[in-house]
């Protein structure tokens, strides 16, 4: 009996085909995935008109006239965090910038570091991913992490802490 067998040339046809049919499945079910992971984030939106208006009349009333070019700006580590969603497991990885007055805030805030770390990273595991994608939630976010900072730094310096900024903002 003979036995059949597929010539080298054949083969090589048949393997490259079976590689091709294997990663095009491999990038749909890639790409279904995140199709199917972004659809619980089309809640995110970049804000309207409406946002930028409220931030022109609330720029209009600010009276101070702050001189941002000898702000400081005092880099947090990277807080990584579980978030409190029931549904499945997500975490936050997020990294903060605090805009103060000068280097003598920035010492200052330097110098309680650890308290702020601590309430921070207690806040975010209570938050909820939905909580954190939408730009409101992220500046709401931002605003706590304010309070938290102004809190904790020492009174002469309270005023001092202007603002919170992101420089990195994962939630997955």
């Amino acid at each position: 009996m003979a036995e059949a067998t597929v010539p080298p040339k054949r083969r090589k046809t048949l393997l490259l085909v079976i590689g091709l049919v294997l990663l095009l499945v491999a990038i749909a079910a890639a790409a279904a995935f995140f199709l199917i992971r972004n659809k619980q984030l089309e809640a995110y939106s970049f804000g309207d008109d409406t946002d930028a208006q409220a931030q022109a009349a609330q720029a209009k009333k600010a009276p101070e006239k702050i001189d941002a070019s000898k702000h400081v700006f005092a880099a947090l580590e990277m807080f990584t965090a579980n978030l409190a969603d029931r549904d499945r497991e997500r975490f936050a990885q997020i990294a903060v910038m605090i805009e103060v007055k000068d280097a003598k805030a920035e010492t200052a805030l330097k110098a309680v570091v650890p308290p702020i770390r601590s309430d921070i990273l207690l806040m975010l595991t209570a938050k909820n991913a939905e909580d954190l994608l939408t730009l409101e939630g992220k500046r709401k976010l931002a605003q706590q992490i304010l309070d938290i900072a102004r809190a904790r730094i020492a009174s002469d310096f309270r005023g001092e802490v202007y603002a919170v900024h992101f420089s990195s903002f994962v939630i997955q």
